[in-house]
C-alpha cells in the first residue's frame, strides 16, 4: 500500500499542474512543470527508504545534471524554429542524453554544481529565440494529459522501486530526465506553433532555476538537518529562487 500511494502522488502532482497551466498559458505551464513536482516528492521516498545520505548523493547528481535539462530546452526551442515536433524532440533528447552522460559522471561539491547549473541556465535563458509575450489560456488536449501522468508514473517507479540496483548517480540522473520538457513542447508545437514553444521552454528554464536550489538544499543539508527539518528548507529554497527569477523576468521585459 505504501509503494502504491507513493507511485500515485507523483502522476497526482503532475496531473494537477497541467490542470493549472490550462488557466495561465505556456509560460506559465513551463514555469510550473520547471519546478521540483515530480523530483521532489521522489527525493522524500529516497531519504524514507534509502536514507539521507542516498538522497543527498542523488540529489548532487541531479543538480549537475539540471544543466543537461536545460539544454534539451534550448535546443529544443531553436530547433522548432526549423523542424517539426519529432526532430526537434530527438534533438532535445539527444543533446540531455550527452551533456547528462558528461556531467553524471564527474563529481562537484553542491556549491559548485550550483554555480555551474545557474550559470547554464542564465546563458540558455538569454539565447533564447525572441518571440512575442502571450498570457492567453492554453487547451491542453487530454491526450497529453495522459502522456504526462503515464511519463511521470513510469518515471517514479524506476527511481523508488529500482533505487537499490541503481544507486545514488543512476537515480541522480533520472531525476533530472526532462519529462514534462519533452512531452509538453512535442504537444506545443504541433498544436500551436513555435513562438507558443519557446514561450513555453523559456518558462521551464524559469522554473528550473527552482528545481537547482531545491536539490541544492537537498545535497548539501539534508544529512545535518534531517528529513523533517530539511525538505521544508528545500521546498522554501526553491519558492525563493522561483520569485526570484520571476521578479527579474518581469523587471528585464521589454516594455
Amino acid at each position: 500500500m505504501a509503494a502504491l500511494l507513493k507511485l500515485a502522488l507523483v502522476p497526482l502532482v503532475v496531473w494537477l499542474a497541467s490542470i493549472a497551466g490550462r488557466r495561465w498559458g505556456h509560460a506559465a505551464t513551463g514555469w510550473i512543470s520547471g519546478l521540483p513536482l515530480i523530483a521532489g516528492p521522489i527525493s522524500v521516498f529516497l531519504a524514507l527508504d534509502q536514507g539521507v545520505r542516498f538522497a543527498a548523493d542523488t540529489a548532487a547528481t541531479t543538480l549537475q545534471v539540471t544543466a543537461a535539462a536545460a539544454l534539451h530546452c534550448f535546443v529544443f526551442a531553436h530547433a522548432s524554429r526549423r523542424f517539426g515536433w519529432l526532430a526537434s524532440l530527438l534533438c532535445g533528447l539527444a543533446s540531455f542524453a550527452a551533456a547528462a552522460g558528461v556531467l553524471g559522471a564527474v563529481r562537484m561539491p553542491p556549491l559548485v554544481g550550483a554555480g555551474v547549473t545557474a550559470l547554464a541556465l542564465g546563458l540558455m535563458l538569454a539565447k533564447l529565440p525572441r518571440v512575442p509575450a502571450a498570457s492567453d489560456p492554453v487547451a491542453i488536449p487530454d491526450s497529453e494529459l495522459a502522456v504526462r501522468v503515464a511519463a511521470a508514473l513510469a518515471l517514479a517507479a524506476a527511481v523508488t522501486l529500482g533505487a537499490n540496483h541503481f544507486g545514488p548517480r543512476v537515480s541522480g540522473i533520472l531525476l533530472a530526465v526532462p519529462i514534462s520538457g519533452a512531452v509538453l513542447p512535442s504537444f506545443a508545437l504541433a498544436l500551436h506553433g513555435s513562438d507558443a514553444t519557446v514561450r513555453l521552454l523559456a518558462g521551464f528554464l524559469s522554473g528550473l532555476f527552482a528545481f537547482a536550489a531545491f536539490q541544492f538544499v537537498v545535497a548539501a543539508a539534508l544529512p545535518a538537518l534531517g528529513v523533517l527539518a530539511g525538505y521544508p528548507v528545500a521546498f522554501a529554497a526553491g519558492l525563493a529562487a522561483a520569485g526570484v527569477v520571476m521578479r527579474v523576468r518581469i523587471l528585464a521585459a521589454p516594455r
